[in-house]
């Protein structure tokens, strides 16, 4: 089973902090390195994404036909998606366990999804069509 772990943030609790405290709060840079070993060795850990912080992104959508671009705040709320892990494991209980691994988890919410299709699955279904 693969599930996608998205990490959520808030710009205003992270205002004021300089890059030390960021990096101490994201679980410092060696613990967060042996963790992502020790899930490589297990063949858990699939991808990780860091995420932009708000401010530009753009979005677009086909109007009558047309590409319409923007760049406005997409949405109005303070909490937005600061990365994902894409990981490989047995079961929702092992990938809960994954998630609780993820220092930010401490502060900030770590929403659990289960990958319906991956690359693999959509690659294979092509070659069907």
């Amino acid at each position: 089973m693969k599930f996608l772990l998205l990490i959520h943030n808030n710009l205003e609790a992270l205002k004021g902090l300089g890059e030390d405290e960021l990096t101490e709060l994201a679980g410092g840079r060696e613990q967060v390195a042996a963790t992502a070993r020790e899930l490589l060795k297990t063949g858990e850990l699939v991808s990780v994404l860091g995420l932009q912080e708000p401010g530009t992104e753009k979005d677009i959508q086909l109007v009558a036909g047309t590409p319409v671009i923007s760049d406005r705040p997409l949405l109005e709320t303070k909490e937005y998606l600061a990365g994902a892990i894409v990981v490989h494991c047995a079961s929702v209980e092992r990938a809960l366990e994954l998630a609780a691994l993820i220092p930010l988890a401490k502060f900030r919410r770590v929403e659990l999804r289960e990958i319906r299709l991956d690359q693999d699955d959509f690659f294979a279904e092509l070659d069907d069509l």
